[in-house]
């Protein structure tokens, strides 16, 4: 494992994740999309190297991303991306209000849109099928609500990227992994073609390598 030096203020960020996961995918993207170098540790998930001793020192709950910052190592994507935006500067909230907004944004995008992630899963990861139908009928109630907002709206918070856009792409990005037709939600798919304009951008599967390095 790495080691973790004790100076946050110039130390490396360490993002461990998979490239699978779309929560690691978020953290990826916005190191890519902010132009900021991160060194990048690779954990096999199907060997359960997540759910190792070693591991578990950096996360207790055994899964990624995990992003290990100096002294600090911090889990859950949402609070990734969050504590990203403080210690850089970049796609979060220009005030205490757009902060509030923001977060408020992260937490029902993660309950709205959650089906979509596991439509996915159950599919690329031959999960149960019989729970298809209502796993799929969540994700497009979300999809549809999320279409609904991003109408006459450039991002999801005003008209600049922000880590709630960072949250939410994966999802989008992978759609078609979740047997979802983009052209059902014009919107976001009009969303999805804006950060992908990003420069930096990557798809998921060039995010992340499937072996350490420095990225």
């Amino acid at each position: 494992m790495t080691d973790i030096s004790t100076d946050t203020a110039t130390a490396p960020f360490i993002l461990y994740g998979n490239v699978n996961s779309q929560p690691a995918a978020r953290i990826a993207l916005f190191f890519r999309l902010a132009g900021i170098p991160f060194g990048y540790r690779h954990l096999d998930l199907r060997s359960g190297q997540q759910k190792t001793p070693e591991y578990g020192a950096i996360n207790r709950f055994g899964r990624v991303p995990t992003l290990v910052h100096g002294e600090r190592s911090i889990s859950e994507s949402s609070v990734i991306l969050t504590y990203l935006a403080e210690q850089t500067g970049r796609f979060g909230g220009r005030d205490a209000d757009e902060t509030i907004r923001i977060a408020e944004w992260l937490s029902w995008l993660a309950d709205v849109l959650l089906p979509v992630q596991r439509a996915r899963a159950v599919r690329k990861f031959h999960g149960d099928a019989n729970a298809l139908p209502w796993i799929d009928a969540a994700a497009a109630s979300g999809m549809a609500l999320f279409d609904r907002h991003l109408s006459g709206h450039g991002f999801i918070q005003g008209e600049r990227l922000t880590i709630a856009d960072i949250f939410a792409f994966p999802w989008i990005d992978l759609m078609n992994e979740s047997a979802m037709e983009a052209k059902d939600y014009p919107n976001v798919q009009a969303w999805a073609d804006r950060i992908r304009a990003q420069p930096g951008y990557k798809p998921q599967y060039e995010l992340m390598p499937q072996a350490d390095a420095e990225c």
